[in-house]
């Protein structure tokens, strides 16, 4: 006779170890997370940089602009009403290539993104609070929201448009060679 009882399913065994769950996690965090949430808050920083300094530059324009139409009215010269009419296209052409670019549309979308990461990354509970096979439990979805996260913010840039759901909910690329 048996000793094990047959109305008790035996348990598989883990995927992982505490520690080696343990260890991904911390890895996992450190080596995409917060280097990514690092990438896209100096993208977001680049892109704020980019777009108020060509706003200040077309207001110091048009700044100058104003300063150079008060003193043409006192100048008996012709290139200073010629500098008047000048300086407002010149701060039209910065305005509109500031436009052009997008800059603070591409920093929201980094700004989304970098929050969704944060929130990805508070799956995980505080060191203080896991218990044993925490860490194993939570580490899988902790990879599933964030790479989540960075397939939306690729999706965004048009990269995943040619890639199509296969059979078994993977992607593949829509080649010909693709079956």
């Amino acid at each position: 006779m048996s000793d094990t009882n047959p109305s008790t399913p035996a348990q598989p065994d883990p995927l992982l170890s505490d520690e080696e769950a343990k260890l991904r996690t911390a890895l996992y965090l450190k080596l995409r997370l917060n280097y990514q949430a690092d990438y896209y808050r100096d993208r977001i920083d680049e892109f704020t940089f980019n777009s108020d300094r060509m706003l200040q530059l077309s207001a110091f324009i048009m700044g100058v602009s104003t300063v150079v139409s008060s003193l043409s009215i006192l100048a008996d010269t012709v290139w200073l009403p010629f500098f008047t009419a000048l300086l407002p296209a010149f701060a039209a052409v910065i305005s509109s290539f500031r436009s052009v670019y997008q800059w603070e549309r591409q920093a929201s979308m980094y700004e989304e993104s970098r929050l969704g990461l944060e929130q990805a990354s508070i799956v995980m509970p505080d060191e203080d609070y896991v218990k044993p096979g925490d860490y194993e439990r939570f580490f899988p979805e902790l990879v599933r929201q964030s790479e989540e996260v960075l397939r939306g913010e690729a999706a965004q840039w048009g990269q995943l448009i040619n890639l199509l759901p296969a059979a078994d909910g993977s992607l593949y690329e829509d080649r010909d060679d693709a079956q």
